[in-house]
């Protein structure tokens, strides 16, 4: 069930109906988390059960041994376990690949061994959910859940399962605890999310869908002109798709009476690479910073040392996007990025936040977005690299890309900028009846106008 489907549309209203009257809503969010999962394909729901019972045994033995070898002994339980599943489904492939290129492992021996079945939905997301939680256990910054449907229902939480935001035990396990229906504010806010991210998935991300699926499908036959519309297109799409699930998760916890935490913070109209990575996927940047980046040394030791934990830690982020090479170029070119700009203002190289710089910050920044973002959704390096060439160069093309794209990115970052300089939060529930009805009428009137493309949530694939 996707969240801009008719199917869920009525498997959200049951959810949301029987919280209301059933008096054991844990239960009931539990198994509408399980069934949620279940529906694209059941059996993979066995793995969301063992890394549930893992980690949920693993928190318990860890708050209760005191010995240093045993603690750290569970905690590698924990991980081996974890990112062992996670490890076999997504990159043996892409191992098996590399060394048969290599010439190490002939491909008879290769193919018995390859994993011939779809990546198990959101196994990214909860999986990197349950080992920090394991990991906050074995540090003792938090104590351990002692309530199973406690803890399955942090793991299995369905708004935000699939695509995020990335939960920590400590946002969410108290949240439990006190859990109270939703207030009229909480319900209006809640509506008014869901509202706006489907907005972004079906009325903008699917739609620069049209031009980006085109121009990545076959570059050669576009001008360098087209290919650079399509790379901008291709960030306002990733970014209204990719944020409108998240909106859409927000809206529904809040309906549901819970609160999840901001998965993004204007990124398109990010000045600098630290501003940019604050702005991006916060949750999962948040924890590749605690849980790789500061363990490797984060900003302590020499400038070698710090340049090395930055571009190691974003090769590991892009990595966990996709087993290809295409996502660690993309995660060592946005670390390297982020790393020369660390030195350069270390340095004194670069101007201080004065009107220009901030002005050049802005313009340049949407550059080294769109052409980073290039080996993101290219299908090999060489598509990359024939994209930026024929970009580069202004290389004519058979085909071209009508200009009203061009303005369409414009409309967006406009309202984009709008939206962060005057129109922060949700206003719905400060409207009066009246307006509040031709507020909802006209995003029901222009969702349903574009509803129908089909185009899945492109962070479904990770």
């Amino acid at each position: 069930m996707r969240f801009d489907s008719a199917e869920f549309l009525f498997f959200l209203g049951a959810v949301l109906a029987l919280h209301w009257i059933v008096p054991t809503r844990r239960a009931l969010l539990i198994g509408a988390s399980y069934a949620f999962y279940s529906s694209w394909n059941p059996p993979f729901l066995l793995l969301l059960l063992a890394s549930t019972a893992l980690d949920y045994s693993v928190g318990r033995r860890l708050q209760r041994t005191g010995d240093p070898t045993r603690r750290r002994a569970w905690l590698l339980l924990s991980l081996l376990g974890n990112l062992g599943v996670l490890g076999y489904f997504k990159y043996v492939n892409f191992f098996l690949d590399n060394l048969v290129a290599l010439g190490t492992l002939s491909p008879g021996w290769a193919d018995p061994l390859r994993v011939h079945t779809a990546i198990p939905l959101g196994i990214s997301f909860y999986t990197f959910q349950t080992i920090s939680y394991s990991i906050d256990v074995y540090r003792r910054k938090i104590e351990a859940c002692e309530d199973p449907m406690d803890f399955a229902l942090f793991v299995s939480f369905f708004p935000q399962l699939i695509a995020g935001p990335i939960l920590r035990a400590a946002e969410f396990l108290p949240q439990l605890r006190r859990h109270r229906l939703p207030g009229r504010t909480q319900v209006l806010d809640g509506v008014e999310l869901c509202l706006v991210g489907l907005f972004k998935k079906i009325v903008i991300a699917d739609s620069f869908a049209l031009v980006v699926d085109r121009c990545f499908g076959a570059p050669e036959l576009y001008s360098g002109e087209a290919l650079l519309i399509a790379i901008f297109a291709f960030s306002a799409q990733i970014y209204c798709d990719f944020s409108g699930y998240t909106t859409m998760a927000r809206g529904m916890a809040k309906l549901l009476g819970f609160e999840l935490p901001e998965n993004f913070l204007f990124p398109l109209l990010a000045g600098n690479p630290i501003d940019y990575r604050r702005g991006w996927h916060m949750t999962m940047g948040n924890w590749f910073r605690d849980y790789l980046y500061r363990p490797l040394g984060g900003d302590r030791g020499t400038r070698a040392r710090v340049v090395f934990n930055t571009v190691l830690t974003w090769m590991a982020f892009g990595l966990w996007h996709g087993a290809s090479w295409n996502f660690v170029v993309w995660g060592m070119y946005n670390g390297l990025l982020l790393a020369a700009y660390r030195l350069l203002k270390s340095g004194d190289l670069l101007p201080d936040r004065s009107r220009l710089a901030t002005a050049i910050g802005y313009l340049s920044m949407p550059f080294f977005v769109a052409f980073a973002n290039v080996f993101f959704r290219a299908q090999s390096i060489d598509s990359a690299l024939l994209m930026l060439t024929r970009i580069t160069t202004w290389a004519p093309g058979d085909n071209a890309v009508h200009l009203a794209w061009a303005a369409g990115l414009a409309l967006l970052y406009a309202w984009h900028w709008g939206n962060k300089k005057a129109w922060p939060g949700p206003h719905l529930s400060r409207l009066a009846w009246p307006a509040r009805a031709v507020y909802l009428g006209g995003f029901l009137w222009v969702l349903m106008l574009f509803a129908g493309s089909g185009q899945p949530f492109y962070y479904f694939q990770f």
